[in-house]
């Protein structure tokens, strides 16, 4: 990796793909001693604050990094929402930082959909009388243009995550503007099933020693959950939105204070199983798409593959 960098600015940013643990690898990340994280987890400056004004942008993103270390090598953010929002923000990436290294950590695209829907009904984006069938219906309707967001009574954004789990549609124009050597696409299901190995790696592509996570205490980060309360969650959503920054640099504290709100509102962690037909549904859907997938990442063996591809 090229070492120099303009000011403070990323030389490694995680890209996408949203509920698909960059949360959690962002955390673990931000201990290392070589890494420097931005002081909120997601900048999303490509997406929102990104002007075209390069001495204006260069000063501007530099704020996220205000924290950097002279022993920091590794410069790092993380906005999942970057890899949905294609061709646009990989072009205005490359255009400040064309060296950086960029991760996409991609997941089943039927269980993200589905941990996204109960996530956002959590966060009070979705309606909680909005079931996931409902939601899918309106999601394709959006997809194909039979109706518009204002129509179907839901922010675009939250229409558009159906197509987003069409990984390729996306990724490709970040190959069309980035070395192989530059992009590194992981698998969340292995590191589910190996985090110590899925870090090891992941600190091999950034060319920083693993040591550092040997007998590390790897806390899943971000775990959706149902609240007891909604009156009372909304407000949390609120104050953990604009004490993020405060909260980034002091993690014991954010841990004690999340573990209290937890057993004061917490109903129950994770959520029921999504209704087949709905698995049935979308595996269609994506099925296609996967096989681009493979084509354009080079592996052939996708943790899901064969869930998706059922004859």
């Amino acid at each position: 990796m090229n070492k120099k960098i303009e000011v403070n600015l990323a030389n490694f940013i995680i890209a996408g793909t949203e509920k698909a643990g960059t949360t959690s690898v962002f955390t673990y990340l931000s201990t290392h001693p070589l890494v420097c994280g931005s002081i909120v987890k997601e900048t999303d400056f490509f997406r929102n604050s990104y002007s075209g004004d390069r001495q204006k942008d260069i000063a501007n993103y530099a704020k996220y990094f205000q924290n950097r270390t002279h022993q920091a090598t590794i410069v790092m953010e993380a906005s999942p929402g970057y890899l949905g929002s294609g061709a646009d923000v990989a072009k205005r990436i490359q255009s400040l930082i064309p060296d950086v290294k960029l991760l996409f950590i991609l997941r089943n695209p039927v269980d993200r959909i589905y941990s996204s829907f109960n996530f956002h009904v959590g966060k009070l984006n979705l309606s909680k009388d909005l079931s996931f069938e409902e939601y899918i219906d309106k999601c394709i309707a959006y997809d194909s243009g039979e109706k518009s967001y204002a129509e179907l009574g839901i922010e675009e954004w939250y229409l558009k995550v159906i197509s987003f789990g069409r990984y390729a549609d996306y990724l490709k124009y970040y190959y069309q503007l980035f070395s192989k050597e530059q992009i590194k696409i992981m698998f969340f299901e292995d590191m589910n099933r190996d985090i110590e190995c899925f870090m090891r790696e992941l600190c091999q592509f950034l060319e920083i020693s693993s040591a550092h996570f040997d007998d590390y205490d790897f806390r899943k980060i971000n775990v959706t959950y149902e609240s007891r309360f909604k009156w009372l969650h909304k407000v949390a959503v609120t104050i953990n939105a604009k004490s993020e920054r405060f909260l980034r640099q002091r993690p014991a504290l954010k841990q004690l204070i999340v573990n209290f709100y937890k057993k004061l509102n917490q109903a129950k962690e994770g959520y029921d199983e999504i209704p087949e037909n709905s698995r049935e549904r979308l595996e269609q859907y994506y099925s296609q798409s996967i096989y681009t997938l493979q084509g354009l990442i080079g592996v052939e063996n996708i943790p899901w593959k064969k869930s998706n591809l059922r004859q």
